[in-house]
């Protein structure tokens, strides 16, 4: 099936338009790329899945989409994103809502679901996209793909819509090839910063389940991790309780603080283009006081601490990276705000502590994807996507 025939089906692009650079020689070469429509591209509209930036178009690339096009990367087009990224079902958007490969019928999840989409369906090698409260992972882990948030940071976010100046980073997907993620991670990080690569495992790594609860998900991805990793893997039980109590209000209060912030002259202006639940986050934003922000900053400190400190037992910690399968597309957008909640739940609390974070496909409900989600010490990304691979390879024997 041709690109457009697909893209009708699935709504995988806001935008098809190729972008390459000719350069047969680069670390990149023939790999095809799909870029979230909130990443800049310099002649090629950026709308950010929004009617407000419906006829946008850059004068400049982004940081990342210049690294991409410099090694020969070949960029298909922009792929669809829930509005302004603001959304973890991408159902909200000028594209029309991102149909998961599985079932049509289903939600993608978001915000870079055409991302997610792309890639399984091959309509890409890679899916480029951003992750500020699991925008990456949920889409891969309910599309069955690899979706990784590096450290937050390590990835320039120049030329980047943002979301969250604080917590916004762009995020890798690869269909089951870790070698194909690892190159491209090569490529777009600066130099200065890959030395982050250098991956130590020891003989039998340390993992620590966190956040897994009686819900199905949580119940069958258990069944499997020690069916298929106990043999492999010291497998221990971790809390973070500050965390656990505190990570999600702290993180929504500074991205909700700083989206209304970017958003502030718009949301009076076009009041009107917004879909309704990127309107209602913006405007609970925007009661959020100063004080409130500051201490939320303060928080995420106290954060941060802790969960440097829960490695000194551990290597990594694996968790669903969602609480549920795939919802219908019909069941969300009759409440996409609770929807919402279900999938950012476990993917955020490791965006407020900057972590490195991937979900890999591991286990099935219903026929649907469920992933695992793995994550590292700040800035051993190299090491997390050593273990990402060691245990795809243990799946993939089962």
């Amino acid at each position: 099936m041709k690109l457009e025939e697909l893209n009708s089906k699935y709504n995988a692009f806001i935008t098809l338009h190729t972008i390459e650079e000719g350069n047969d020689k680069g670390k990149l070469k023939d790999v095809t790329f799909g870029i979230k429509d909130v990443i800049l591209t310099k002649d090629v509209r950026t709308t950010a899945g929004s009617r407000v930036l419906e006829n946008y178009v850059p004068q400049r690339n982004a940081y990342v989409v210049d690294a991409i096009l410099r090694e020969g990367g070949k960029i298909i087009g922009k792929t669809n994103t829930h509005e302004f990224a603001l959304g973890a079902t991408n159902t909200s958007s000028i594209g029309g809502p991102a149909r998961n490969p599985v079932d049509p019928e289903r939600i993608s999840g978001g915000s870079s679901g055409g991302s997610a989409v792309a890639v399984k369906l091959d309509m890409v090698d890679v899916g480029i996209g951003t992750d500020t409260g699991g925008s990456v992972r949920i889409p891969s882990s309910l599309c069955g793909v690899i979706g990784f948030k590096p450290t937050t940071g390590l990835i320039p976010n120049d030329g980047v819509i943002p979301f969250s100046w604080s917590l916004d980073t762009v995020g890798i997907i690869v269909k089951d090839n870790i070698r194909l993620l690892r190159r491209v991670f090569d490529v777009v990080l600066p130099n200065e910063k890959r030395k982050v690569e250098i991956a130590k495992l020891r003989t039998r790594p340390r993992l620590g389940l966190f956040l897994f609860d009686d819900m199905e998900v949580s119940r069958i991805l258990l069944k499997d991790i020690y069916a298929k990793l106990s043999s492999h893997f010291d497998i221990v039980e971790v809390d973070l309780p500050l965390l656990r109590q505190y990570g999600s209000k702290t993180r929504r209060t500074i991205s909700l603080a700083e989206a209304a912030s970017y958003h502030k002259d718009w949301i009076s202006e076009y009041s009107d283009k917004y879909f309704k639940d990127t309107y209602t986050l913006l405007l609970d934003g925007m009661k959020i006081s100063a004080t409130d922000y500051i201490d939320a900053l303060r928080h995420r400190r106290v954060l941060i601490e802790e969960y440097v400190k829960v490695f000194k037992n551990i290597d990594f910690i694996l968790s669903p990276t969602t609480k549920i399968v795939a919802p219908r597309i019909s069941d969300v957008i009759s409440n996409p705000l609770q929807f919402r909640e279900y999938l950012i739940a476990n993917t955020e609390l490791f965006n407020v502590v900057g972590a490195p974070s991937i979900s890999v496909p591991f286990s099935t409900l219903n026929d649907l994807p469920a992933g695992l989600m793995i994550s590292g010490e700040l800035y051993k990304d190299g090491d997390l996507l050593e273990v990402a691979e060691y245990i795809l390879n243990i799946v993939g024997k089962h």
